[in-house]
């Protein structure tokens, strides 16, 4: 980490591990389900969870898996990633 004039510079969390990844590509693939055919799919999650446009491509991506909060907030407007997530828990959905 670095230290800048606005403050600490954060590294983007990635994923680094293959539970993690295959995690990551479930919520990727349960989003752009939940939002087939929609337009403007980024801007549409970035408003129901605050994040930022770069964070919502990322989580797209399957390069990362949205925080604590950030997948409440997910859960809370897409009944796939619920899906997804109680899967993962094994958990029944």
């Amino acid at each position: 980490m670095s230290w800048s004039e606005k403050g600490t510079i954060m590294p983007l969390s990635r994923v680094d591990n293959s539970e993690e990844a295959e995690f990551a590509r479930a919520i990727a693939i349960a989003l752009r389900h939940e939002l087939d055919g929609r337009r403007s799919i980024i801007k549409i999650i970035g408003r129901w969870t605050g994040a930022s446009d770069r964070a919502v491509k990322n989580w797209l991506a399957g390069r990362s898996v949205p925080s604590g909060f950030h997948l409440v907030a997910l859960m809370r407007r897409s009944d796939a990633v619920l899906k997804v997530v109680m899967v993962t828990a094994e958990r029944p959905p």
